[in-house]
């Protein structure tokens, strides 16, 4: 592991990259292939670090060509392109910024949770690089969303979506579903596991996504308990159905 401080182009991390080899003792000819997480520092044709990599390796053995793979699964590309949840992450950053980002907000807020007596003493910061995080972001927005908004309101920052059943059904929905793809993660990051494994999880992931898409066309919610909470309308249980088909499609 090698920390980056400053810019991270892809000429950057090609230098970082050659250091570690050399700091290692590894050979550049020994190198057959990387994997990565499709980022543009990463995969410009032109500048990227794999493009840099490839003509290092090519400088070394003309006949040499590496492989490059994807990562299994995104959850930033997942949420952006296919669940569709930004209007969501991006509200419940808002507040978490707000509560966290000034100590005197931050200890008024833990002392009004210690005066409810809630499960949750205080709420937690969503670490960008870390997709786990968000899921428990979600989480602990969603279990203290109405000492949110109390507090919110008694700071005259009132969150208008925290009162918008539209909103907060979106909510449910994404506290749910992150839930299930960082158990997917969890899993497949586990030590020692072999590509079949990692497959036959894969496999069950997505039976498992067509099994709650289906049971939300019947509005059956068990196995989406905050979503169940939320009571969402039959239009977005369709919308929702039809969000977890997609994210099934990209798996294929």
């Amino acid at each position: 592991m090698q920390s980056m401080k400053g810019t991270t182009t892809g000429n950057d991390l090609f230098t970082e990259v050659n250091a570690c080899l050399e700091t290692l003792g590894l050979k550049w000819d020994k190198l057959a292939g990387m994997t990565m997480d499709g980022c543009p520092n990463l995969t410009g044709k032109n500048v990227g670090l794999l493009k840099r990599m490839q003509d290092k390796v090519i400088e070394i053995d003309p006949e040499q060509k590496l492989v490059f793979l994807h990562r299994i699964i995104n959850q930033e590309v997942l949420c952006k392109s296919v669940l569709k949840i930004n209007h969501v992450a991006d509200v419940v950053t808002k507040i978490v910024n707000f509560i966290r980002a000034r100590a005197l907000n931050h200890r008024q807020f833990v002392a009004l949770l210690e005066e409810n007596e809630t499960e949750h003493c205080d709420i937690g910061y969503h670490t960008a690089v870390r997709w786990l995080s968000l899921g428990k972001m979600l989480e602990s927005v969603w279990e203290l969303r109405e000492e949110i908004q109390d507090f919110c309101v008694k700071k005259e920052n009132g969150i208008p979506q925290l009162s918008d059943a539209d909103w907060i059904a979106d909510l449910g929905f994404a506290v749910d579903v992150t839930a299930l793809m960082n158990e997917l993660n969890v899993k497949l990051q586990c030590k020692s596991l072999f590509v079949h494994e990692m497959d036959n999880l894969l496999k069950a992931f997505m039976r498992k996504l067509q099994l709650l898409s289906s049971q939300m066309e019947d509005n059956i919610l068990t196995h989406l308990p905050t979503l169940k909470e939320a009571a969402p309308s039959a239009d977005h249980l369709h919308r929702y159905s039809s969000m977890l088909e997609a994210l099934h499609g990209e798996f294929y």
